[in-house]
């Protein structure tokens, strides 16, 4: 993984309200107009992170019921999305994950949905929730630990590259679960035409955050985890692979072509409509470009690579 590449912000942070598009002409030599006030420009991108130790007494209390007084921990120093994540050692050898934010954080929501959600994802590559709980003015979630890389490696000679394609192959073919979830449309249909919705509806469950950091590759590199699901949502199943080709270019800093290569790999997304995956990756150029406009910083390399991987499919 570059080493900078946990440095970019990786998605906008909360959950948007349904995308209303946009009116007016689009064309082969238009973009479809951005709303002035896009989802998620009065937030934060990166949440501000705090040691363990310095969380309030009655939420370390809480943690405690759950693993154990003074059980062995470290601080994690990659993600940007929660207030606190903390890896736990239990004496019989298990690992404890725990993340959270205050309960009155504006990402909070994205707990809610990450809880919701996880006890219908497949086990085979989803870390299970073990417990949730409010305590002191804070949420936590406790997940399963495992035992792995702290991100994936994107670049063009990883080893982590085929144990990340396995699991989007294996995503991309699931069925959404019978719950409320976000849609592609949600998400990008702000920056659409509004007569391309069809083209980002359909049945399957999505993760929409293939990032480096949300790969965990086990040691033997033959195994990775997914983690993250608080943006789950239901649409096309060739969806994350469009996602995953874009964070190759800028996680990994492969060529777009490259990365195409490996986003082929999923069947999903090699039977994709030309048309939807135009669509869906010149929406993502532009919502980052869109939140860039609205003062969000550090972005400049993910809008370069979010425009080159939308012009090889322009």
């Amino acid at each position: 993984m570059p080493a900078d590449a946990d440095s970019t912000p990786r998605r906008p942070p909360s959950n948007p309200p349904p995308g209303r598009p946009p009116s007016g002409p689009t064309g082969p030599d238009k973009n479809p107009p951005v709303p002035p006030n896009p989802p998620f420009a009065h937030a934060e991108l990166r949440v501000g992170r705090r040691p363990y130790s310095e969380l309030p007494e009655p939420v370390r209390q809480a943690v405690e019921v759950q693993v154990g007084a003074d059980c062995p921990h470290t601080d994690m120093v990659t993600g940007d999305s929660s207030g606190v994540a903390v890896l736990f050692f239990l004496p019989d050898g298990q690992k404890v994950f725990v993340k959270g934010l205050p309960a009155d954080h504006e990402r909070a929501p994205e707990l809610e949905a990450e809880a919701t959600v996880n006890p219908l994802l497949p086990s085979a590559f989803a870390p299970r929730l073990l417990w949730d709980l409010s305590a002191g003015g804070w949420r936590l979630l406790g997940f399963q630990g495992v035992t792995a890389s702290p991100w994936s490696d994107f670049t063009a000679d990883s080893s982590h590259l085929e144990p990340v394609a396995a699991v989007l192959r294996e995503l991309s073919t699931l069925p959404a679960p019978d719950i409320a979830l976000m849609t592609p449309w949600d998400r990008w249909g702000s920056y659409c035409d509004p007569d391309d919705e069809p083209l980002l509806t359909g049945p399957n469950l999505l993760h929409t955050d293939p990032v480096s950091a949300n790969f965990l590759v086990e040691g033997d590199g033959f195994r990775a985890w997914l983690i993250d699901w608080a943006w789950a949502a239901r649409g096309p199943g060739w969806i994350d692979a469009a996602l995953w080709g874009l964070r190759l270019v800028v996680d990994g800093q492969q060529t777009p072509e490259q990365a195409r290569a490996w986003a082929l790999t999923i069947p999903a997304f090699a039977e994709a409509p030309p048309d939807g995956v135009r669509v869906l990756t010149g929406a993502e150029a532009r919502s980052w470009e869109h939140w860039q406009a609205q003062g969000a910083t550090g972005l400049d390399r993910t809008i370069r690579g979010a425009r080159l991987w939308a012009s090889l499919w322009a």
